[in-house]
């Protein structure tokens, strides 16, 4: 199982902290630092937290098939009637080619 290192920093310029994420293979790489927003050590705590529940909310269960993305076809066919093209050129271009 992997462990993170995380370290909370206080950045002197804001006066609030930040979080520091550590790479478990090597713990001298830093892979994730956080914007300084939280105004408290605990609270820094508190929202890496969330962050991790957020991530892990996203996943899917276990055994379930991965989902293909669909590309928003009638936006696109909106805008290019809006526009008086359409995917294969303008309509000029169309009337030419018959």
């Amino acid at each position: 199982m992997a462990r993170f290192r995380v370290e909370f920093v206080l950045d002197q310029a804001s006066g609030k902290y930040l979080a520091e994420l550590y790479n478990p293979e090597n713990q001298q790489e830093l892979l994730v630092r956080t914007e300084a927003l939280y105004p408290t050590q605990a609270a820094a705590v508190l929202g890496l937290v969330q962050l991790f529940k957020d991530a892990i909310l996203k996943f899917p269960a276990p055994g379930t098939p991965a989902r293909k993305k669909r590309k928003p076809r009638k936006a696109a066919k909106r805008r290019a009637a809006r526009a008086g093209t359409t995917a294969r050129g303008t309509r000029r271009a169309r009337r030419r080619r018959r």
